[in-house]
């Protein structure tokens, strides 16, 4: 498989000037939590369908994609879609959203406009509470009742092994379509006015002031 690109954090204020198209692939919560204050498209890394994504918003083949995540494990896996469905148009931007903010690149809550902190534990925590979780009960299972339970956290130490060596993680894959990971509903979104959800053709939506944002993104 062809290289990924990348692109720095640093360049987004420069790419949506120029009105590329900014693909943010992580949870509706996460997004609640911290997203950008430039126009983008927010589409969950599990319900991405490069092709479908390119034509709803009538992009040309060719028309580059700059790809957020949190850090940016998920935005390489999304980017390797684009990749495997005949796109070599896709490129990470390294870090994601936390290596945004950290470079001074304009991001919004719903703490910073005021709102009440949305009670969502991003995936990456998530992962790292049910792989202890998992392996905590696997050792006094072990001790406790059978010691084929001591299987459990084998696996769990080969899956984290597994993660780190190839910067994917099945867990997270499995997590991102638990229920709770998809309860912020597209609604904040369109209240904050800055990410676009939906298929229009038109491409992305305009970026409201900051006074238009209000508590959700």
């Amino acid at each position: 498989m062809a290289k990924i690109a990348t692109v720095p954090a640093a360049d987004i204020p420069r790419l949506a000037a120029a009105g590329a198209t900014i693909l943010d692939v992580r949870t509706p919560g996460e997004h609640a939590q911290q997203s950008l204050v430039a126009k983008h498209a927010l589409l969950p890394l599990d319900a991405l369908d490069p092709a479908d994504f390119m034509l709803k918003r009538g992009l040309d083949k060719d028309a580059p994609v700059y790809i957020l995540c949190r850090s940016g494990m998920r935005a390489k896996t999304a980017a390797e879609k684009f990749a495997a469905a005949g796109y070599g148009n896709a490129a990470v931007i390294e870090g994601g959203i936390l290596a945004a903010a950290a470079a001074g690149v304009e991001v919004t809550s719903a703490v910073a406009q005021g709102g009440a902190a949305p009670r969502f534990i991003p995936l990456e925590r998530q992962v790292r509470i049910v792989a202890g979780a998992l392996s905590a009960l696997g050792t006094l299972l072990g001790f406790y009742a059978a010691p084929a339970f001591y299987l459990v956290p084998f696996f769990i130490g080969l899956g984290l092994m597994y993660a780190g060596i190839t910067d994917r993680c099945g867990m997270a894959l499995v997590l991102i379509k638990m229920p709770w990971n998809k309860g912020m509903t597209a609604s904040c979104c369109a209240a904050a006015n800055t990410c676009d959800t939906g298929g229009d053709k038109s491409g992305l939506p305009q970026t409201p002031d900051n006074s238009a944002a209000g508590g959700c993104a």
